[in-house]
């Protein structure tokens, strides 16, 4: 069976609804209102503003946002304050998400920049290729995504790992590559892997460098 973005898998159907779910009883001993808020965006805020002024990108989507509180209010990350990210990256957001919800764009909508962070690991292996697939047809210009390589502390209703596609980070590479090379998109891929406990990132860009960036 080959599952669509108009025919997705029933365990997608199913994950939908417990991220419902989670999103208003909260998870992994968070309150509801501070699961899944978009704090992980924060640690790429620096980057991404370098790519969104550098590329002169004035509209963005935030695809499986969670809440995405930190677009409308402050936060503090590494000893640093910020100000709301739509303020910060002078950009004009919207958010999707099945869980929350916010609703699927329109496909006729597309933005300068899509962003997806911490969110490929909660989709099924059956379904990742038509979301990532997705995430380039509503970008015009650029696709950032950071994938987690590593368990979560966070359970699913049934009880089983929110995480449920885990995959060594040079496997995201290549199967985000084999999509992202049917598009003329600049993309950026951060895959959060553990050594000794520690994170690490392995960066890897198509039709751009990082290095750009720093």
């Amino acid at each position: 069976m080959i599952y669509t973005n108009d025919n997705p898998s029933p365990e997608y159907i199913k994950l939908s609804k417990d991220y419902k779910f989670i999103h208003k009883t909260g998870t992994a001993n968070k309150a509801p209102k501070d699961t899944y808020n978009g704090r992980s965006t924060i640690h790429f805020a620096e980057v991404l503003k370098k790519i969104i002024d550098k590329n002169n990108c004035k509209t963005l989507l935030d695809y499986g946002s969670g809440k995405g509180d930190r677009y409308n209010n402050k936060s503090f990350a590494n000893e640093k304050e910020y100000p709301p990210l739509k303020d910060f990256w002078n950009i004009s957001p919207t958010l999707f998400d099945p869980g929350v919800p916010y609703p699927k764009p329109k496909k006729s909508n597309l933005f300068d920049i899509v962003v997806s962070i911490n969110v490929l690991e909660h989709i099924p292996h059956q379904d990742l290729g038509w979301v990532i697939d997705e995430i380039f047809q509503y970008s015009k210009k650029i696709v950032f995504i950071n994938v987690a390589c590593y368990p979560a502390i966070a359970t699913l209703p049934n009880g089983k790992n929110a995480h449920v596609s885990l995959f060594h980070a040079w496997w995201w590479c290549g199967f985000i590559t084999a999509i992202a090379n049917k598009y003329d998109r600049k993309a950026f891929l951060v895959c959060t892997h553990k050594v000794n406990s520690k994170r690490n990132y392995l960066s890897y860009a198509i039709n751009d460098d990082f290095n750009n960036y720093k």
